[in-house]
């Protein structure tokens, strides 16, 4: 037996001489040195590998073993194994070609009398019956496979490194016998076999590459000839991991060793990988091909075979997978920046417009094309001309953020705000909508340099803000002298006004130009009309004034003069009744500010109360438009708000505030009956879409989170919601949202012209979801709208999905059943639309509820540990349900026996153990008097089946064997 010290380090000259001397040693090599003092020999028991090129150890440690083994260096291993080359060629070889066989799965051990010629295709029959896992897996594809890739790859590459050493590498026995045997292997129908050898052989390869002389002709040969018969062959295998390492390992080749074995005008097999299924494959593709532009002796041969495949490049553009597009944009313009020829005008447009995808990454390699469209603008005015232009052909208002975001931190010419600003105060040469298309960038310039936002929606990686370096003062150095100019210039136009009332956010003012920035606000709040312009400076007067308590005055009196407008106008609106204009244009007002001060100190509150109160007790003598209705609704939840903190403040500042709690419960009660009433009978949308919301948003902030308060008085305002409220909801639910249930509806709100439809309705679904979202509400009320996820998933799946996701990590078990009565609502009304339940399961509206229970069951794929028991009460709840005997005929199927097929969507989502338990749960279905109509049963036993498949896919299989089997006869 020999031993190997890992007490030191050998210098690379005498690992080579030690590696000669091992080669031409005869068999009687002394592997235990006499020389060796007795304490070096125990550190290397405990320490060295030990190989045998005997079978007398029945518990030696096979090779694998060794590698794994992290107390072992894989250099000791290496050179230990080439000792026993020098003693015995085929005992090492079979040494290695069991370390192949044992890393595919198989536990197969050579005969150590095997003598070459060896039969390659016999060893693998053998080895085929040796697997010691019964089930699919195998090494490579497990759990821990990324850390046994990197041992056996390091094992390969310490054992070839050692080699070159030697004359060993360029013998006729170790290449020749390990290439064959490995071709053999990557050749085999057994996947781990060809799986394994695979990785194995282009790794060998890629050394081969690395650490020997290219002139050398027999290894060129072995090389060229793994090439044809492991590589060319299983680069277009059916295993997606295979073709993965092909593609991947090729890329290696073309990029580190350019002038070895492998033609350069192989780089076509990364271009037709472009064309592979799986994304993986496509994506080390393109990682290649990305590397190898950089090398400039394989850039002609890049962009030759790059030539021949733009469309599908142009067609990975808008893959759904992101950085497919991304590298394929990057590859497409690199290609462009040296033949502009590769990309006619249709093309480059396909490309450019995707600077308002959604994906970050896309977005900014698209935007790396447009400047190609300026190349003869001759100053930054005119090249910023150019990306006005370019927006106006291609963007829309709602873009300008993501169109900003694309060139951000890429190309500083949305940063250069002294050209925008001169463009600006000078526009003679530009058209109203230039002039509106450039305020609106420089605007969102301003605001993602100052704070480092993402714009909502778009994504990346990483959602990290990186505001620029002095963006805030240079934006108040350029911007703030001119913004009074600017404020009155375009004053006319509301879009263009709104942008700029929004840049003072952003900057940072000295005392002196607070007045000057604070006076045309001022003047443009009373006089403008526009609610999204009102709403803009309001928010922007309450970061001015929150900055400083210079201007408390200033404050107070445009508030007042908002309040004193609105008294005015409200008494000629009771006067007269005729022109209720003046009305409006101050409600619009006091929302806006209303909003973002509190205006409790002017009293408002019964007033509005009471307005409103009229409005609902007499609909039909209402005289007031429905538009100031919808403000008084808005301006009275406000107040509500605003109430309900400042009586928190006040109690735990120690307040009494026993009185006003009082009536800001008497407030609240009175409101929520006019938001009832005016759900129920209002004909505006807006009117009763707000109602709604405000009613849903009042339920959450009068919740029993208030219990928490130590003021008895803040406790006793907790509203608890009724049943017949949550019903009023639900059923407007069903009658604005869900209207028209049917296969059209959903992606008939999905045309361009449905988009306020979309998001009306959205806005109206998120309010009553909040209610679970924040556990108000019970969860399993949610049923009624869950039954429509599989229907409108289109448009609406992402909010149901997220409240799903939060319902279920607050209580999985009631999660459970929410689902449960979710598919049972569905399930009943097919089962009343048809006679028997054969009928019904071969209905249109059964496949739709299967799809709906697919849907609903990848939800508890997420760490299906902690939410087992949901899955399992389930299951339980559903077979109980099923179970239900007729009372009329007990001996039939039971009615509803259907419904396990709408269980059984859920089986993969039970764990092991859970999928025993319910196995056993289902036995107590009575089968002892069966119909002779056996597609009655047939769903228990579909259900059955099912659980006894997956549990013999399980861990837990041989627990089958004590379950009797049962059959119908």
């Amino acid at each position: 037996m020999s031993s190997i010290s890992s007490e030191h380090d050998i210098g690379a000259a005498e690992e080579v001489e030690e590696m000669e001397v091992t080669e031409t040693q005869s068999r009687n090599y002394n592997y235990d040195d006499s020389s060796e003092n007795k304490e070096n020999e125990e550190m290397q028991e405990v320490n060295s590998p030990q190989l045998s090129c005997s079978s007398s150890n029945a518990k030696e440690d096979t090779l694998l073993q060794l590698v794994r083994n992290k107390r072992l260096r894989s250099k000791d291993i290496c050179k230990d194994w080439i000792r026993h080359y020098g003693l015995s060629s085929e005992a090492a070889l079979i040494k290695l070609m069991e370390f192949i066989l044992e890393a595919s799965g198989s536990q197969y051990k050579l005969p150590r009398d095997l003598k070459p010629p060896f039969n390659y295709m016999e060893i693998l029959i053998t080895a085929t019956a040796q697997f010691g896992n019964k089930s699919a897996a195998y090494p490579l594809i497990m759990k821990t496979s990324d850390q046994f890739v990197q041992d056996i790859c390091n094992f390969v590459e310490q054992l070839l490194q050692l080699l070159s050493a030697t004359s060993i590498i360029s013998d006729d026995c170790f290449l020749n016998t390990i290439s064959d045997f490995l071709m053999v292997c990557s050749d085999s129908k057994v996947r781990p076999f060809r799986h394994t050898s695979t990785l194995i052989a282009l790794k060998l390869m890629t050394l081969l590459n690395g650490l020997v002389a290219w002139e050398q002709t027999n290894l060129k040969e072995i090389w060229l000839q793994m090439f044809a018969k492991v590589f060319l062959a299983r680069s277009n295998d059916v295993v997606e991991d295979i073709r993965h390492l092909c593609i991947a390992e090729c890329g290696l080749w073309l990029d580190k060793y350019p002038e070895s074995f492998v033609d350069l005008h192989q780089v076509q097999h990364l271009y037709q990988a472009l064309q592979d299924s799986c994304l993986k494959v496509c994506e080390a593709s393109l990682q290649a091909l990305l590397r190898l532009y950089h090398n400039p002796r394989l850039r002609p041969v890049c962009l030759e075979q790059g030539i021949k495949f733009r469309m599908t490049l142009l067609g990975l553009t808008m893959s759904a997978e992101c950085e497919l597009g991304q590298m394929s944009i990057q590859l497409l313009i690199m290609f462009y920046r040296l033949t502009p020829q590769i990309l006619d005008e249709s093309m480059i447009q396909v490309i450019e417009q995707l600077v308002f995808a959604a994906h970050r990454g896309v977005a900014q390699a698209a935007a790396d094309l447009i400047p190609f469209r300026y190349h003869c603008a001759t100053t930054d005015k005119e090249r910023i001309r150019v990306l006005v232009q370019f927006f106006i052909q291609f963007g829309q208002h709602e873009h300008a953020a993501y169109f900003v975001d694309a060139f951000y931190g890429c190309n500083d010419i949305i940063l250069d705000w002294n050209s925008m600003l001169s463009m600006l105060l000078h526009p003679e040469s530009m058209s109203s909508q230039e002039i509106s298309v450039l305020i609106e960038i420089m605007t969102r310039a301003v605001k993602q340099a100052v704070t480092g936002e993402i714009p909502v929606g778009r994504y990346t990686k990483d959602l990290v803000r990186n505001p620029h370096p002095h963006a805030k003062k240079q934006a108040s150095k350029i911007l703030l002298p001119k913004l009074p100019t600017l404020l009155q210039q375009y004053r006319s136009c509301s879009q263009d006004l709104r942008n700029l009332l929004e840049l003072p956010q952003y900057m940072n003012l000295l005392r002196t130009q607070f007045l000057e920035v604070l006076e045309p606000i001022k003047d443009i709040m009373f006089e403008q009309e526009d609610e999204s312009v009102l709403q803009m400076g309001a928010k922007t007067l309450e970061h001015l004034y929150g900055m400083k308590d210079w201007f408390a005055d200033h404050r107070k009196e445009l508030l007042n003069n908002a309040v004193s407008n609105y008294k005015s106008a409200v008494n000629d609106w009771d006067q007269s009744k005729d022109n209720p204009g003046r009305l409006v244009v101050t409600l619009r007002l006091l929302s806006a500010l209303y909003a973002r001060f509190d205006l409790h100190d002017w009293q408002l509150a019964e007033q509005l109360l009471l307005t409103l109160k009229q409005v609902a007790r007499n609909p039909t003598e209402n005289s007031l438009p429905n538009e100031a209705i919808d403000l008084y609704l808005s301006v009275f939840y406000v107040a509500l708000s605003w109430d309900l903190k400042r009586v928190q403040d006040l109690a735990i500042a120690g307040k009494d505030v026993a009185e006003e709690c009082h009536a800001l419960r008497n407030r609240l009660k009175d409101f929520l009956v006019v938001n009832f009433t005016l759900i129920q009978i209002s004909t505006d949308a807006k009117v009763a879409n707000n109602a709604f919301v405000y009613t849903c948003d009042l339920f959450v902030l009068f919740a029993d989170a208030l219990r928490k308060s130590c003021s008895p008085s803040i406790q006793a305002l907790e509203y608890k919601s009724k049943q017949h409220e949550y019903e009023l909801l639900e059923e407007y639910l069903q009658r604005y949202v869900f209207a028209g249930a049917d296969a059209g509806a959903a992606i008939q709100l999905l045309e361009p012209e449905q988009f306020s439809m979309l998001q009306s309705k959205r806005r109206v679904l998120v309010s009553y979801l909040k209610l679970v979202f924040h556990n108000v509400m019970p969860m399993m009320r949610a049923c009624v709208v869950y039954q429509y996820y599989e229907q409108y998933h289109p448009v609406f799946g992402d909010i149901l999905r997220a409240t799903m996701e939060r319902s279920l990590a607050m209580n999985p078990t009631n999660f459970g059943m929410t689902v449960m009565h979710t598919c049972l609502l569905v399930y009943k009304r097919i089962r009343e639309t048809y006679s028997n339940s054969v009928q019904a399961a071969a209905s249109m509206e059964f496949a739709q509820l299967l799809r709906l229970a697919n849907l609903l069951a990848e939800l508890f794929h997420i760490k299906q540990l902690e939410v087992r028991q949901g899955i399992l009460i389930l299951h339980r709840a559903g077979i109980r349900f099923a179970a239900e005997l007729t009372l009329d005929d007990p001996s039939a199927a039971p009615r509803d026996l259907l419904y396990l097929s709408v269980l059984q969507q859920f089986v993969p989502q039970l764990l092991a153990q859970d999928m025993l338990d319910v196995f056993n749960f289902l036995q107590f279905i009575d089968q002892t008097s069966l119909p002779s109509r056996a597609d009655e049963w047939q769903p228990l036993l579909s259900y059955r089946n099912s659980l006894e498949i997956a549990l013999r896919q399980s861990c837990r299989r041989e627990d089958l064997n004590d379950i009797p089997s049962y059959t119908i006869e």
